[in-house]
């Protein structure tokens, strides 16, 4: 898979078949430097002659998936129209497919990647706990509230998650948002503390409709100095 082709042509190099374009080039400096399109794929051909395809894409998030995305996705889901994903692309581009070869038919597709058994149970959510869902829901809320001004340098350690008691109706979580710097905690409180007054409020909006129940949640901020090199 060749990723970030909408970069393709920022840098050039010698064409195909030029006297300085041979397999040593290819593997030495040379890989720092942007392709076209066309020389990259026949590029990773020469490089991986039985590659099943040289697929072009690129990731970058628009509203519609790059055609490249979604080949690759019908290849390795093995349909199930294989051959409409790849004449998406275009027209084929010389070494994308084996040689004598203009597409990949669904039988081959399917055969790729053998069916396996399930990793999880068929009614399983996640593998994570329920903490870690807290600590991200409530960093969601941190960059939904604060925006531009968010400092990434930000993480969410949950310190208590209490399940309710018997008797008692409310999950009880307290958390602390970790920063590196007063300055960062500033941005977090707000005057008065109004900033992380509204968070902790979208916070547990959010974790009740997530964990189906009623939460108390006590938030407060930290400044623990390179806190991610610890």
């Amino acid at each position: 898979v060749i990723n970030k082709i909408d970069l393709a042509d920022k840098v050039r190099i010698p064409e195909v078949g030029d006297e300085h374009f041979d397999e040593q080039s290819l593997m030495d400096e040379e890989r720092g430097k942007t392709y076209s399109v066309e020389e990259a794929v026949q590029k990773w051909r020469m490089l991986l002659p039985d590659a099943v395809a040289i697929l072009p894409l690129a990731a970058k998030h628009t509203q519609e998936l790059n055609p490249g995305v979604e080949a690759l996705k019908a290849l390795l889901t093995g349909g199930p129209d294989v051959p409409l994903a790849f004449r998406n692309l275009g027209r084929p581009i010389d070494g994308m497919f084996p040689a004598s070869q203009h597409t990949i038919p669904n039988a081959i597709a399917k055969n790729l990647i053998p069916a396996g058994p399930p990793l999880y149970e068929t009614d399983w959510l996640t593998d994570r706990s329920e903490r870690f869902f807290a600590s991200e829901l409530i960093r969601e809320s941190l960059f939904e509230r604060l925006g531009k001004e968010v400092p990434y340098c930000c993480e969410v350690r949950i310190d208590t998650f209490r399940e309710p008691r018997e008797g008692e109706k409310v999950i009880k979580i307290a958390a602390s948002v970790l920063v590196e710097r007063d300055s960062q905690k500033g941005i977090l409180v707000g005057k008065g503390g109004s900033k992380i007054k509204q968070i902790g409020v979208d916070s547990r909006i959010k974790l009740e409709a997530f964990l189906e129940h009623r939460v108390h949640l006590d938030l407060s901020v930290k400044v623990e100095k390179d806190w991610r090199r610890n």
